[in-house]
């Protein structure tokens, strides 16, 4: 059984209050770079009308029915945003093209007009799944003005228009707070890697500690200044002494079931594989490195030096990546790599222009900062603490933001159930609402019948 409607409400088809206008077909020859501004389907966005990219076209007394006024809703018709809809908040007059639908109201003083705009929001999944039952998606006027929908009385549309321009408002506020997280967590992440790698992450831990120095197993090469003032016991020794290049070519088709990198694979600054691709799946035909695992993997291309992960598995890599083992803690390596201070030098050659690649030779010269090994396991525990702290986060913020993108259809549905602001007995019954607004409509349509077959006589 049918849900019984709120008290004064009645159910009615949109036909009954609006009707739906098409546009006009206006040519792309005739566009101008001021004038006019000319509503496409392609202005509608965010359930607002832009006229950030809008076309313009000549005035003309031709086209004064397809004018588009301040309030106006417009609704696309036809292509792949069928059923995409926007309230026009300009005060420049603009004229609206073809296939762009305009829900124009019978009485603006029985109907408030921005209910309407809400009622289509509601509707909207409703009218897109009518629209795609065809070949093309398409909306006519026909299906527009055939959808039902419950109709409360007027006071009630302006409570209920008060009442979610309010929360949509608080909704914008929440949105544009929780648009920050990102960059602050990707901040913050930098911000401990860079801490680790210059010694202020452990500064308190270190206090009172005799520790000792780093000893390299290989000869001490040349590096590019490092600008920092690193802790005691702390030294500072070039990317080709505490780290070894494996190039190490193979014919892919004896790996085929191994996992097979390419730098579009790993995701920015984070060290997250993101992508997983089998060797048998891609059949490479050129050579291809393989790596152990535990071997750090870094791509070599502009603008992927920021792309690196630490493996945990056997596998091949592109030409354009250098499989990198370590001669201290790979895992301190793998975070200093991660950090914008390697990626300052990853970038830039000596003479501090842009490279399009790094090559060994640059990347052999590039200075590392090397805590004693007993720090450089304490910094790697503390970074993975804090960047899981940090992934936490992000974890509720994504659930928060999957909650927040369904509440608003939530609150329309509530809406439009007559279950966001209370009925009044004061407010008066939509079905005398709606019987005024067809007894008006009627009578237009009696008149304009009447002024046709007076023309027609004098003919």
């Amino acid at each position: 059984m049918e849900k019984q409607l709120p008290k004064n409400w009645v159910e009615s088809y949109l036909g009954d209050i609006l009707e739906l206008k098409n546009g006009f077909a206006f040519k792309s020859k005739n566009y101008l770079e001021e004038g006019i501004p000319v509503l496409r389907i392609s202005e509608i966005k965010n359930e607002k009308i832009s006229l950030d990219k809008a076309v313009y076209v000549k005035e003309s007394s031709d086209y004064e029915k397809y004018i588009v006024e301040r309030g106006d809703i417009l609704i696309a018709m036809s292509g792949a945003t069928t059923g995409k809809y926007g309230i026009y908040e300009n005060n420049q007059k603009a004229y609206q093209n073809q296939r762009v639908g305009n829900l124009r109201l019978y009485y603006d003083e029985l109907i408030n007009k921005k209910f309407v705009y809400y009622l289509i929001g509601a509707l909207k999944k409703e009218i897109e799944d009518k629209a795609y039952g065809g070949a093309q998606p398409n909306i006519s006027s026909k299906l527009i003005e055939n959808t039902k929908f419950k109709l409360p009385p007027l006071a009630e549309q302006e409570r209920i228009v008060a009442k979610l321009d309010s929360l949509f408002a608080e909704l914008d506020i929440i949105k544009e707070r929780l648009a920050n997280i990102p960059t602050l967590l990707k901040n913050f992440r930098q911000s401990v890697l860079n801490q680790a790698v210059t010694g202020k992450l452990t500064e308190e831990w270190r206090e009172g500690k005799e520790l000792e120095s780093f000893k390299l197993t290989k000869p001490e090469k040349r590096y590019r200044d490092l600008d920092l003032n690193l802790p005691e016991y702390w030294k500072i020794f070039s990317f080709e002494s505490i780290a070894n290049i494996k190039s190490n070519l193979k014919n892919p088709k004896d790996y085929l079931n191994h996992i097979l990198v390419a730098p579009n694979h790993i995701e920015k600054n984070t060290g997250i594989l993101a992508q997983i691709e089998y060797t048998r799946d891609i059949m490479p035909k050129s050579d291809k490195h393989f790596f152990k695992k535990g071997a750090i993997i870094y791509s070599k291309i502009r603008p992927y030096l920021n792309k690196v992960i630490l493996a945990d598995f056997d596998g091949l890599c592109s030409a354009d990546m250098y499989p990198i083992t370590s001669e201290i803690n790979r895992e301190y390596l793998f975070y200093y790599m991660l950090s914008s201070i390697f990626l300052s030098y990853a970038t830039t050659a000596g003479e501090r222009s842009v490279l399009p690649k790094i090559n060994q030779k640059s990347l052999n010269i590039i200075p590392v900062p090397v805590p004693p090994l007993k720090e450089q396991q304490k910094i790697v525990k503390r970074i993975e603490a804090l960047l899981k702290q940090a992934d936490n986060i992000q974890a509720h913020y994504e659930a928060l933001v999957k909650r927040i993108e369904v509440l608003p259809q939530a609150i329309l549905t509530k809406a439009f159930r007559g279950e966001l602001v209370p009925q009044l007995p004061t407010d008066g019954d939509a079905k005398e609402l709606l019987a005024e607004i067809k007894k008006l409509k009627n009578a237009v349509s009696s008149s304009a019948v009447e002024n046709k077959k007076k023309r027609t006589v004098k003919k």
